[in-house]
């Protein structure tokens, strides 16, 4: 089941890029723990399902009439996505089609509030680097000025001399 799951996450870090950039359909199952930042289709499997962000499923287009209608897919996806599914369907390749959405940890308030925090943190950190590099910075040019000053006073000091 862990292997599984790292393979499935391993062909999404592997054909990120190039999804991103072009036409190509990748379709990860997630078959087993859902985890944040893992997004696609939840092979259940014949067991009860997972826990919902819904309990209505969610259809964005109606198939024609006389269309068999298949069956409703179990989905996991980034909560801003659940939240604005017409917006994002076509992603999941799955505007006409019955989605229940898989509730995970990053559906909870405390885990979007530690998150948010975890960001803030990250920030301060950078701009705390980026402070130290432009203090660093400075501190250099300050030497390198000084260099040059004193290179001056040495020639000035030189040529007094003769």
């Amino acid at each position: 089941m862990n292997r599984t799951y790292c393979i499935g996450a391993l062909a999404a870090l592997a054909f990120g890029a190039t999804a991103a950039h072009a036409d190509v359909d990748i379709s990860v199952a997630i078959r087993g723990e859902i985890a944040p930042g893992v997004y696609g289709r939840v092979d259940i499997g014949g067991r009860p399902p997972p826990p919902l962000v819904y309990a209505k499923p969610v259809v964005i287009e109606q198939p024609p009439p006389g269309v068999a209608v298949a069956e409703p897919l179990y989905l996991h996806v980034p909560p801003e996505h659940a939240r604005a599914w017409r917006l994002h369907c076509h992603e999941y390749h799955a505007c006409n089609r019955q989605v229940f959405f898989v509730r995970s940890v990053e559906y909870d308030p405390a885990y979007v509030r530690a998150r948010e925090h975890e960001r803030a943190a990250e920030a301060r950190h950078e701009e705390h680097v980026l402070r130290h590099e432009e203090h660093r910075e400075e501190r250099r040019e300050e030497r390198q000025e000084d260099r040059r000053e004193e290179r001056h006073e040495e020639r000035e000091d030189h040529g007094h001399d003769h």
